[in-house]
């Protein structure tokens, strides 16, 4: 009996050869995707990483901030390469479908992109990644399916995401923060550090404020004339008249109009020095006041007129009065006088040996008289580096707080001609310190902490001088005099009122 020869199948799994092609593009997909979750990663923690923030602009916040079912948008694109690296070693075939769906998504995020209106660099270098990734997973055969997909992954993601995210608002914020109308858009860069639009405006403080001030009167000059012309042509329309008849019916021929000698004295008085070159007779120059002053008065009949013409033809202004800038600060554990809810919160930076500071010191103590519980003053030191004796005596300061003497330290320390270690030390004893616990609290610098930080927080608000003093938030540079300092909290009070009025009414 013979045997027959029987071929059995081998145990082991039998891999299809490897070519070198397919391996080389097998590692080419690997560094392309691990490559994208860098660049994923990079954008998610650009915040978090000094030497990342000055590579990208505004734009780069806003669009990683972007969610996809509350997942944050470059989440998604780590989570997307991590699954690319993984399919390019084992599922290769499966990448175009991925890849295709990929394409949709990102044309999305360049749209978003484009609405932001400015460059992020590593959304920029994300797009780069995934034509790299189309170029190398293209398959003519599945060409259309994967366009197919592609636009459905477009249409799906450009009507989510703008639902979920509110694209609209980052767009406006995008636009406030680029032009500075926030009040925080950046001026200039030195490495990490950030100069604001608010520091310039501070840093400038009232001379930038008086020329936008001119500014904004010139504006408002030309824009009342071409309103008065735009009200009264339309006026003269409904009427069914011509401008001029329109003008004759408002104001008759300036010569009708009665002009007393007293109001020709008047003139001349307030403008006798201008009057001094005029070269002819006084009665030929009181007809000419005379003249111009009976022009003047059919002018004012006219913008009158056309002024009540405004809300019938809804005019509306909108060029913003330019006032001074806003600045907030951190004043939580400084010295404070007055009540929490005072209509006007006035905060003091100033120097105990400034000599400005000193002088200012008066007034601030009339100002603290006169309004007492009506507003409440706050005080942060800010020791200037050219006074060396400035920084110890701000801690000093502190030091007499822990005795509850801060108030009354202070007045020593601003009439105190010599700010030694000594001296700071007898001034607290006089006014009946502890000499041993303040001498301790200044040996050790328990307040140096502190004050470097009341120091950090007004350069931060873009305060470079002392004194200075914010009133409800806006600063003012310098020593003001007692009826400029008076006005600026009268003003404030006068703001505050209506606010009053409607929170009594709510309530």
């Amino acid at each position: 009996m013979s045997l027959r020869k029987v071929e059995t199948k081998s145990d082991k799994l039998e891999l299809p050869p490897v070519s070198n092609a397919s391996s080389g593009r097998r590692i080419a997909l690997l560094l392309i995707s691990l490559a994208g979750l860098v660049i994923s990663l990079m954008s998610g923690f650009q915040e978090s990483i000094p030497f990342l923030k000055p590579l990208c602009a505004s734009a780069c916040k806003d669009t990683v901030e972007i969610h996809f079912l509350h997942m944050p948008i470059w989440l998604l694109g780590a989570l997307f390469y991590s699954a690319t690296a993984i399919f390019a070693l084992f599922r290769r075939n499966m990448l175009a479908w991925i890849v295709g769906a990929a394409a949709g998504v990102e044309v999305v995020l360049i749209l978003v992109l484009i609405q932001l209106k400015a460059p992020c660099v590593f959304c920029m270098a994300n797009a780069a990644i995934v034509v790299l990734l189309i170029a190398a997973t293209f398959r003519k055969e599945l060409f259309w399916q994967e366009a197919t997909l592609a636009l459905l992954f477009f249409v799906g993601f450009f009507f989510w995401i703008p639902f979920e995210n509110d694209l609209l608002r980052a767009t406006q914020r995008a636009e406030a923060h680029a032009t500075g109308a926030d009040g925080g858009g950046i001026a200039a860069m030195v490495g990490g550090e950030v100069i604001t639009n608010q520091r310039l405006d501070v840093l400038l403080g009232s001379k930038l404020l008086e020329m936008r001030r001119e500014i904004y009167r010139m504006e408002m000059e030309k824009l009342d004339q071409v309103i008065l012309q735009m009200v009264l042509d339309k006026e003269a329309k409904q009427q069914g008249k011509t401008l001029d008849n329109l003008l004759e019916q408002i104001a008759p021929a300036a010569g009708s109009a009665t002009v007393e000698d007293s109001e020709v004295d008047k003139y001349i008085e307030d403008n006798h020095e201008r009057l001094q070159a005029y070269q002819g007779s006084m009665p030929e120059l009181r007809d000419r006041i005379k003249s111009f002053l009976q022009q003047q008065k059919r002018s004012e009949v006219i913008q009158n007129y056309a002024h009540a013409l405004e809300l019938k033809y809804g005019v509306r202004i909108m060029v913003p009065v330019p006032n001074p800038p806003k600045v907030k600060v951190d004043t939580r554990g400084c010295p404070t006088l007055g009540p929490s809810d005072a209509p006007v919160t006035v905060v003091e930076f100033s120097d105990y040996q400034c000599p400005a500071c000193r002088s200012t010191h008066e007034v601030v103590k009339q100002v603290r008289a006169i309004y007492g519980d009506k507003v409440q003053w706050i005080y942060k030191e800010y020791p200037l580096k050219i006074h060396k004796d400035a920084f110890k005596a701000a801690e000093a300061s502190h030091c007499a707080e822990d005795q509850g003497k801060f108030w009354q330290y202070q007045e020593s320390l601003f009439t105190m001609p010599d700010l030694s270690p000594d001296n700071l030390i007898n001034a607290a004893v006089a006014l009946g310190m502890s000499r041993e616990n303040f001498s301790q609290c200044l040996q050790d610098s328990k307040y140096k902490a502190l004050v470097e930080k009341n120091t950090r927080d007004a350069v931060e608000a873009g305060i470079d001088r002392t004194p200075t003093f914010m009133v409800n938030g806006t600063v003012f540079v310098g020593g003001p005099s007692l009826d400029v300092f008076k006005a600026l909290i009268d003003d404030e009070m006068r703001k505050a009122q209506p606010q009053a009025q409607t929170a009594g009414k709510a309530q």
